[in-house]
């Protein structure tokens, strides 16, 4: 049982987003002397680690693979309540899709993207790490409640909440950690990483065909027919 968590700890991370052939050693990332420059250039900014590390998506002991929402306050947060949102998609094994290929990062980032806006009527910020392969969501702590319960990251002087939709779950603070092309993080190290933030999906896909140079990371932040037959089925 624990080989096969493993496994599947593995198979997670480096299934669909990830790519690590298109970093340098040295974290940044290999672009050509004949690229194009943007003429739009969105926020950049890394993330420094200044906390306790947070959780890996699955657990790594024998324990049942069921999220359990967190203890909550009387005084119910907004946060909370997505957070709870979140680990029912969980329990529903969501996150199967992206394990079989079956949508990736950047698309389950656009699902939950409109449906935080549709249902919580608050806009999340669509957070693109090249250095990472990866692609998660941010949402304001002032939009949805304060709390010490999940981990906050600052950027530009606003503090945020992560999203990771793959999973899905809002990232909190703990010392579990994972592998990811051989090389150990905890959530919070996988995090810090130069970013790119965006107010919707479609200026992170102009961006990226800006970028297309880049290989390796699907980054079409759109969702077709075929993806939306997938969650529809998914969701019944």
């Amino acid at each position: 049982m624990y080989g096969k968590i493993i496994l599947l700890i593995i198979v997670f991370f480096i299934s669909g987003c990830i790519d690590s052939n298109q970093i340098s050693p040295s974290g940044k990332i290999n672009t050509s002397a004949n690229e194009t420059p943007v003429t739009k250039e969105p926020e950049v900014t890394t993330t420094p680690l200044t906390t306790t590390p947070v959780p890996t998506p699955l657990p790594l002991d024998n324990s049942s693979t069921t999220e359990t929402a967190p203890k909550v306050k009387p005084d119910r947060l907004l946060i909370d309540n997505i957070s709870e949102d979140m680990t029912s998609f969980y329990n529903k094994k969501w996150y199967n899709l992206y394990m079989g290929n079956e949508l990736d990062c950047s698309r389950m980032s656009t699902y939950f993207w409109k449906y935080i806006r549709d249902k919580y009527h608050v806009a999340p910020k669509i957070i693109v790490s090249y250095q990472r392969q990866h692609a998660w969501l941010a949402l304001k702590v002032k939009d949805v409640g304060n709390s010490s319960y999940y981990r906050h990251w600052k950027h530009s002087n606003v503090e945020y909440y992560y999203l990771e939709a793959t999973i899905p779950k809002i990232v909190v603070d703990d010392n579990q950690r994972f592998l990811i092309n051989d090389q150990e993080y905890t959530s919070a190290e996988f995090y810090n990483a130069t970013i790119y933030v965006f107010d919707t999906p479609q200026e992170a896909g102009d961006f990226h065909a800006d970028y297309s140079i880049i290989r390796g990371f699907n980054q079409e932040f759109v969702l077709k027919k075929n993806d939306l037959d997938k969650i529809e089925l998914f969701l019944k």
